[in-house]
């Protein structure tokens, strides 16, 4: 017997719960169907951050109350309660093969006015979702744990959702369903994106070491691989992994060259307990300029390139289960019915970041480590404090852009290399889709 309601909501992360809570909050019945039993484990890897905080992004500035317990979305104006442990996080920095760095804030200023000037917040992600579940828990939505999505069927009474041999039926259904989302696939939308390369993750939990440089999120660029190393909401504990476009690549070794044996970083990782590590292979899909299709709403990673942040995804599912809500209220169950959402997507979020085109890259494909280490060393001043991604990338591009006469007057040779990226760039991109599976 099929089991019907106003609206399904199929995935249990951030935009997935926080769109269930909002539709029940409205009075919507609602449905939340999650492929995990555990619906607050996380079991992939995750940095377990909430960033940017203190400054916009996708039309939103996320704040924090450590008093209030509150994570803040001022413009929406709404928030979400969180009551665990938290690390304020004051921006990025970059380290080369030898040791250069520069960083993106100047930290000591920074934390003049710790409050006023983070950038980001490390938490404890399973507590965020333990309270965002409590929330839709107590506003009466049936909650399917253990639920694996096999099936959806656009039909004149509404859409069909087929999950362990049930039916799930509601007027929309939000697709919350991750970066690897099943509802994507099985509606065909991820015909119409660009497939990039498949992306293979690797992370250590690290405890019992003090590294007094972290505190945000740091890059390390090596000749064998780009490592990322994040403080968490727990002292002396650190998230540290890496990536790679190529499934076969060997991603324990290169971090155990890193934490281990590297003659510049390993002292960082002197005494070391290595407490757990997980994986995760996503596939980079050009972000859905129109997240919409048979009345099915996709929000959150499903929609992305990559992960979007935890806060964005939070916000995506609040935005989606109000315009949901105005369109059952208004008797369009349709496209038009959702336009609010649609309209705000495409202004707010696509034109302004989902245009640019990812490249899969890595310094060693061009550079050597004495020309990264002379690359890095230019940057003589803190660069903009952000620990937004967007930014991330475009400062670096402005910076470097700005010392080109330089660059090319000292090593003429480096600069031929630079000028050079566009060259190979098509040979690159086409080995990284190869080496992927896209499964669309």
């Amino acid at each position: 017997m099929t089991k019907k309601y106003d609206l399904v909501v199929v995935g249990g992360g951030p935009a997935g719960l926080m769109a269930a809570r909002t539709a029940g909050e409205n009075g919507l019945k609602t449905a939340l169907l999650e492929r995990k039993t555990d619906i607050t484990k996380v079991r992939r890897v995750d940095g377990s951050v909430l960033s940017p905080v203190n400054e916009y992004t996708f039309g939103e500035i996320l704040t924090f109350s450590p008093k209030a317990k509150r994570i803040g979305f001022p413009v929406s104006g709404f928030s979400v309660r969180y009551d665990g442990p938290y690390q304020n996080m004051f921006g990025f920095v970059i380290h080369s093969p030898g040791g250069k760095t520069f960083s993106f804030g100047d930290r000591k200023k920074l934390k003049m006015d710790p409050e006023r000037n983070r950038k980001g917040i490390a938490i404890d992600k399973e507590l965020l979702l333990k309270g965002l579940l409590e929330d839709v828990q107590a506003i009466g939505v049936d909650i399917f744990p253990g639920t694996n999505v096999t099936g959806i069927d656009k039909r004149e009474s509404g859409v069909v959702v087929t999950g362990n041999g049930e039916q799930f039926e509601g007027s929309f259904v939000i697709a919350a369903d991750g970066i690897n989302s099943r509802l994507a696939q099985l509606t065909g939308i991820n015909k119409e994106r660009t497939f990039y390369g498949t992306h293979v993750q690797r992370l250590w939990y690290l405890e019992d070491i003090e590294i007094p440089e972290i505190e945000g999120i740091d890059f390390i660029i090596t000749m064998y691989g780009t490592f990322y190393v994040v403080s968490t909401c727990y002292k002396g504990h650190y998230h540290v992994g890496t990536t790679s476009y190529y499934a076969q690549e060997d991603l324990n070794a290169s971090l155990t060259k890193l934490v281990y044996e590297d003659e510049v970083y390993s002292p960082w990782f002197k005494g070391v307990k290595k407490a757990g590590e997980c994986s995760c292979v996503i596939n980079l899909l050009s972000p859905m300029k129109q997240p919409f299709k048979d009345n099915v709403l996709f929000v959150g990673d499903a929609t992305w390139v990559m992960e979007a942040t935890n806060a964005a995804a939070i916000l995506f599912g609040w935005k989606a289960a109000n315009a949901v809500t105005l369109a059952i209220l208004d008797g369009k169950i349709n496209k038009e019915g959702i336009s609010s959402y649609l309209d705000w997507w495409e202004k707010t979020c696509y034109e302004p970041y989902g245009r640019t085109e990812f490249k899969p890259i890595h310094p060693s494909d061009f550079l050597t480590s004495d020309d990264m280490d002379y690359l890095v060393s230019l940057i003589k001043e803190p660069l903009l404090p952000t620990m937004d991604f967007f930014k991330l990338f475009g400062t670096i591009g402005n910076a470097f852009g700005e010392l080109f006469p330089v660059i090319q007057e000292e090593r003429p040779d480096i600069m031929d290399k630079i000028m050079g990226v566009a060259n190979r760039m098509e040979e690159l991109e086409k080995k990284a889709r190869t080496a992927g599976f896209p499964n669309r």
